[in-house]
């Protein structure tokens, strides 16, 4: 131990002591119940709309029958998240025609 670090550790000892700690607040209950009461609301609000979110988004039948037709999957979004669509022929008759986006 050098002389800095004596130094540094006799002022340590030196400088005055910090306040007392407060004592600690008692528990309210009514905060408590306030708290689960909005977090139930939020969670019985949430938790559907999750759930019938989920059961408009028949991706797997949407897909399969994109690829039945011709057709191949594109996205909005880069990165997959966004809406799908199913680009396929416009018809038979139009064996040259551009692909049209249609949405299931």
């Amino acid at each position: 131990m050098n002389s800095l670090d004596l130094f540094g550790l006799t002022l340590a000892f030196v400088g005055a002591m910090p306040p007392p700690r407060p004592p600690r607040p008692r528990p309210d209950r009514a905060t408590w119940a306030a708290a689960l009461l909005f977090g139930g609301i939020c969670l019985g609000t949430v938790g559907p709309m999750i759930t019938i979110w989920s059961f408009h988004r028949p991706y797997a039948e949407a897909k399969a029958r994109c690829i039945a037709d011709g057709g191949r999957i594109l996205y909005a979004a880069l990165d997959g998240s966004g809406p799908y669509r199913c680009a396929r022929p416009l018809g038979a008759a139009d064996a040259g025609a551009q692909t049209a986006l249609r949405a299931y």
